[in-house]
């Protein structure tokens, strides 16, 4: 990150938030304490200038990290274009604040869902845990949102016991995420979290098939009582429905 948007960050360092937000994001040491909107609009004026001189060099803080994602996410190239700059950025990833600001707002991935599943892969089968989380929020955030056809659809609004016996077209990717889940190493713990909730967002998507992977997956159990657990936490199943999957 070039001299003068890093001065530009130090005056707008804030103790308060800072102490706030590092007992929110363990192991972060380097963290000034700029807040993600002011971040988000520096990166969006970043965006339609010279970027790619804004990003060059390494990083000394958190921020100058979450800026050059959030940049990334708001240019506006073709996805073979942008993938090299993304890829270089993926390194730069160790904490879930960083990983899910960026990639839950890379739009990009959706122009050309194929090449990106493509581009996914070696991270799904990484042993790093932040580039596993990286790929299943992508999953979740810009495939799993899609009706069989693969048009953009939405969450369901509420999920009753008759939805889970009716038929239930599943979304085009919906399959295919499943078997990478299925695959996936997710001991550590922010990978496990990551699978734990697009399985749990699934549910709240495409409930009577996500029930049924559910019933039988190969997560490891820690992973799968963690789904458990978020499908309970959201207020979309009904008492009956999360009686069923208490029972699980």
């Amino acid at each position: 990150m070039n001299e003068e948007i890093r001065q530009k960050l130090l005056t707008m360092a804030d103790e308060d938030y800072r102490q706030f937000s590092a007992s929110l994001i363990p192991g972060v040491e380097t963290m000034l304490g700029v807040r993600i909107p002011q971040l988000r609009k520096m990166a969006k004026d970043i965006a339609k200038e010279d970027w790619k001189s804004a990003i060059e060099g390494g990083h000394t803080y958190f921020e100058e990290v979450m800026l050059h994602g959030l940049v990334l996410s708001y240019v506006r190239l073709p996805l073979e274009q942008m993938l090299p700059y993304i890829r270089d950025f993926i390194p730069f990833v160790d904490n879930w604040s960083v990983c899910d600001s960026v990639f839950m707002g890379m739009k990009v991935f959706r122009t050309d869902r194929e090449r990106t599943w493509q581009f996914l892969q070696p991270y799904l089968s990484s042993d790093r845990e932040f580039e596993i989380r990286i790929a299943l929020m992508v999953m979740m955030q810009h495939f799993l949102k899609c009706d069989k056809d693969g048009n953009e659809c939405r969450r369901l609004r509420s999920v009753s016991m008759e939805m889970l016996s009716a038929d239930e077209k599943a979304g085009k990717y919906l399959h295919r995420i499943f078997s990478e889940l299925n695959k996936v190493k997710t001991d550590a713990y922010y990978a496990s979290m990551m699978a734990a909730w697009l399985a749990a967002e699934a549910f709240c998507c495409f409930p009577k098939h996500t029930l049924e992977y559910i019933k039988k997956n190969t997560l490891d159990l820690m992973t799968r009582n963690r789904a458990v657990r978020k499908i309970l936490e959201s207020r979309i199943p009904d008492k009956e429905v999360k009686d069923i999957i208490r029972n699980l």
